[in-house]
């Protein structure tokens, strides 16, 4: 891949310098990693907060975990177990009120060091992390810039600048650093902070160097700060959809019966139980949850459900407050119920416990206005149920019990 014509800023009437050669180098490394770089996805955890103008501390809004892939140079997002990723605007799967960024994984870093757009000068050493490395400034102008940022419905694209670290021995970028300073006046925001912290991570039988922390702060014109903060983990080759193929069966084995895909009916409740202990305190929204029943399900003395069936569901929001008391508001979206051979989606509401008698249970003796759930949790997906719990991020242990009413299924009359 040839060499940026920016990134040296070659000038055929100056003698080639040694930062000009260093700056060569280290595109070239980066070249390299962006080219070598495989489909691979990672499970990506986001802390989103919000602080005021009046206040020094941020306050935590929620809590989100996505799969996230990068498939030949697009980032692609899911929800943790969900079957396929989509090439879908983030910002409309996750929801809620705080920042959320892309582009964390290659976009930027494609931008900053293989368009030719950026202007780069050498600062010399610089520690990080205990260990030497080169530093580098550069700047991306608005007028070259394809960052697009999108703020309350407006959007357009912002130049910036800041500092891109490399390891002194190998040149691998370690810290990339981005700060927006041009901003189209559409966009009601004053500034924006980015930090990429990158390491060479196992992916196969190889190492690549990939993102594994990123911090995000963006300040409204009002002066309000919404931070994002990321971690990146269990990162591991994505091969896209596919089908696996296994030895042939034994002659005589009983073939695997067709699945057979189920509706159920209106109003039939579901006695069950969670599979595995939900702890508010290390969950997030995406993270899956499950149900197993504990009851044969039946009307007119047919078994419709069996003892035993799963139910999958998704936490959608998790919104706790410590005022006036320690509790927490939580949403589950029912996604799938699956037994014997036999699955289909499971629209339904959780019947017992209610929201309504929690909240009048909760908060009898509080003012009217002071009993609304959070504006966060109006924001919950369409068909999630709320359960209401006290306590400071308190846990439902397995075999917590709770009874679900299927809904009408989309499409029936």
């Amino acid at each position: 891949m040839p060499l940026a014509p920016s990134w040296a800023q070659y000038d055929s009437s100056q003698p080639v310098t040694p930062e000009l050669i260093l700056i060569g180098r280290v595109q070239h490394v980066v070249s390299e990693m962006l080219r070598s770089m495989p489909n691979f996805t990672c499970v990506e955890t986001i802390e989103r907060s919000q602080r005021t103008p009046s206040t020094k501390k941020f306050q935590l809004l929620d809590t989100i975990r996505l799969e996230v892939a990068l498939a030949e140079g697009r980032e692609l997002y899911a929800w943790p177990g969900s079957p396929k990723f989509e090439e879908t605007d983030v910002t409309k799967l996750v929801g809620g009120m705080g920042a959320i960024g892309t582009g964390d994984f290659a976009l930027h870093a494609k931008s900053i060091f293989l368009t030719g757009q950026a202007k780069f000068h050498y600062l010399g050493l610089e520690d990080v992390n205990g260990k030497p490395a080169h530093k580098f400034h550069y700047k991306v102008p608005m007028t070259a810039s394809k960052y697009l940022m999108r703020v309350a419905g407006a959007e357009g694209e912002v130049g910036y600048q800041g500092h891109v670290w490399h390891d002194k021995d190998s040149l691998d970028l370690i810290r990339l650093e981005m700060t927006v300073d041009e901003i189209p006046r559409q966009i009601p925001l004053a500034r924006g902070y980015k930090l990429i912290e990158y390491a060479r991570l196992p992916i196969g039988d190889r190492t690549y160097v990939l993102p594994v922390m990123m911090d995000m702060t963006l300040t409204g014109v009002q002066g309000l700060d919404s931070r994002n903060k990321t971690v990146f983990s269990r990162c591991k080759q994505y091969s896209g959809e596919s089908t696996l193929i296994f030895d042939e069966p034994a002659p005589d084995a009983t073939p695997a019966a067709a699945q057979v895909v189920v509706t159920l009916p209106k109003d039939l409740l579901l006695n069950t139980k969670l599979v595995e202990t939900l702890d508010l305190s290390k969950a997030a929204t995406g993270d899956p949850v499950n149900f197993e029943v504990t009851k044969n399900a039946q009307r007119d003395g047919q078994i419709l459900v069996p003892k035993g069936a799963r139910i999958s569901a998704r936490l959608d929001q998790v919104v706790c407050r410590d005022f006036p008391f320690g509790h927490c508001f939580v949403a589950i979206v029912p996604l799938r119920i699956d037994f014997e051979n036999k699955t289909g989606a499971f629209p339904a509401s959780i019947d017992i416990p209610s929201l309504e008698r929690s909240m009048q249970t909760m908060f009898n003796n509080l003012r009217p206005e002071l009993r609304l759930p959070p504006a966060e949790i109006g924001m919950a997906s369409k068909g999630s149920s709320l359960l209401l719990l006290r306590g400071n991020r308190p846990k439902l242990s397995s075999g917590y019990s709770m009874v679900w009413r299927t809904l009408k299924a989309p499409g029936d009359q």
